[in-house]
């Protein structure tokens, strides 16, 4: 007797074949797909402890998320009006205002998110910049995140110079403030990732994480030609440690790229950080010289849509014609991304279509790649997730095609990818187990979790003296444009 048998749905496979079964079948045992057929060929073969009728359903291999954040998701919407100085107001937050109870806290309600989303993979970047002074913030997130039951990637590793490094810790209500070296950030991180990777079931994995794999150039937009003077000695480094780092653990390398650092990376060849073991985030206002580095030594790439492309765009559709692997990413949550994954493929197809004037850029079929077994390979886990088949891991999601923005129910992959949200992911499985069935979470409770959250917010709030950030402009109604006509910014924060 088999543990589980999915029927009667339209299996989307994602398998070598693309294969579509209209009335299709799913059966798993032990925690992975042993068939995948039509549903009379299953029912008769197999008796099962459970089955799910599927009908009206698309079944499809779990959503993978490769580029998140933790942390975000207790601020979101927080300092939008002030977007020019929203990432330094959250790096200070997250380097002395946050609790280690707060990265558990937060670890519940961004795996709910993503699970309620049907993504049974997410990876999270913890804090605006990584934060790894100490590896209980990585070890609280990662609990959070298997008590949920869907798989984390935790990417930690070091900040930005200058070291060393100001972080604080909350002891009894109050805060203690160190001097960290970036020589103790590594100590850090590998603190982390010897302690996480293959982790509770393999559930949980942690890829070395420097902010950026080039620490001289502006980190967070396209560098000119004319301000990329070379690698320093910090460059050059950072990039060894972390191989070091990557090597010993046997891990991957995960960072986040701009226009400038893939010519100055690939200056010190020994140890780029580029390369198959490599996934890198944004790559926005890259070149065309950078596009073909990142295709010949395989690197693969992520890109999350959103304002910025419109300035710097992540050439993705040159980058897939020049055979590089590209995922598409949530970058949630905050200040106003959400982990759905379907608005993230929508959201990417119209952004490169009007850049390119193209409307045939971006078909359905490849965008629904980008987020199952193109990002299972971008993660360098596509030998057991990203497509249903025979051996894979059982991370299986339910699409309730049964609604009105649904039907008629043809053209399946066409709808999931131009009609479909996050809520309509009915049943999530991840390695074999079900963890939310009909929509109810069967991991932990949901609205309990959700209280527990909503206070640690509100006392990391009150902490940090965020309020400021949440009021709206006296431009917010009736106005075309925004200002904000007053000081809220601290500017020591830069």
């Amino acid at each position: 007797m088999i543990d589980l048998l999915l029927v009667h749905g339209v299996v989307i496979t994602m398998d070598q074949e693309r294969r579509i079964l209209e009335n299709g079948a799913v059966a798993i045992h032990e925690g992975r797909i042993l068939e995948v057929a039509d549903t009379e060929q299953l029912l008769e073969k197999y008796e099962a402890k459970k089955t799910i009728d599927c009908s009206h359903h698309c079944i499809l291999p779990g959503l993978i998320d490769v580029h998140g954040h933790g942390g975000h998701s207790m601020f979101k919407t927080i300092a939008m009006d002030n977007i020019s100085f929203w990432m330094p107001i959250m790096t200070h937050t997250y380097k002395h205002f946050v609790t280690d109870e707060f990265w558990y806290y937060e670890g519940k309600l961004n795996a709910l998110e993503r699970l309620k989303a049907g993504i049974t993979t997410g990876a999270c970047v913890l804090g605006s910049m990584p934060r790894s002074d100490d590896p209980i913030f990585a070890l609280n997130h990662a609990k959070a995140y298997s008590e949920v039951g869907i798989r984390e990637i935790v990417c930690t590793g070091p900040c930005n110079p200058p070291w060393p490094h100001s972080f604080s810790r909350w002891v009894d209500g109050k805060r203690v403030t160190r001097e960290v070296t970036y020589e103790e950030v590594l100590k850090g991180a590998e603190s982390v990732i010897e302690a996480l990777h293959h982790a509770h079931d393999d559930h949980i994995r942690a890829f070395i994480t420097p902010f950026v794999i080039v620490t001289s150039v502006n980190p967070s937009a396209p560098t000119p030609p004319d301000q990329l003077y070379g690698l320093t000695e910090h460059d050059r480094y950072q990039a060894k440690k972390i191989r070091e780092i990557a090597r010993k653990y046997k891990t991957r390398i995960h960072s986040d790229a701009f226009g400038g650092m893939i010519h100055l990376a690939i200056q010190d060849k020994e140890n780029a950080l580029l390369g198959p073991d490599v996934h890198l985030q944004h790559c926005r206002g890259i070149s065309f010289d950078e596009a073909r580095i990142l295709a010949e030594t395989g690197t693969n790439v992520s890109s999350a849509p959103g304002f910025g492309q419109v300035n710097a765009r992540t050439p993705i559709t040159e980058l897939m014609e020049m055979g590089a692997t590209v995922a598409i990413s949530t970058d949630g949550t905050s200040p106003a991304a959400s982990f759905d994954m379907f608005q993230a493929m929508r959201k990417t197809q119209m952004i490169h279509q009007a850049a390119l004037k193209d409307y045939y850029y971006l078909p359905a079929g490849k965008l629904l790649e980008m987020v199952t077994i193109d990002a299972a390979r971008c993660v360098g886990w596509d030998d057991e997730l990203g497509s249903l088949e025979a051996g894979k891991k059982a991370d299986v999601i339910t699409v309730n095609m049964r609604q009105p923005h649904l039907t008629p129910e043809y053209m399946y992959v066409h709808r999931l990818v131009h009609q479909a949200v996050a809520s309509d992911v009915d049943n999530v499985i991840v390695n074999g187990k079900i963890v939310m069935e009909d929509r109810k979470v069967l991991t932990v409770d949901e609205f309990t979790a959700l209280d527990e959250a909503n206070e640690e917010a509100k006392r990391t709030i009150e902490r940090a003296g965020l309020q400021k950030y949440m009021e709206p402009t006296k431009y917010f109604w009736g106005h075309a444009r925004a200002y904000v006509d007053e000081k809220r910014f601290d500017p020591e924060l830069l």
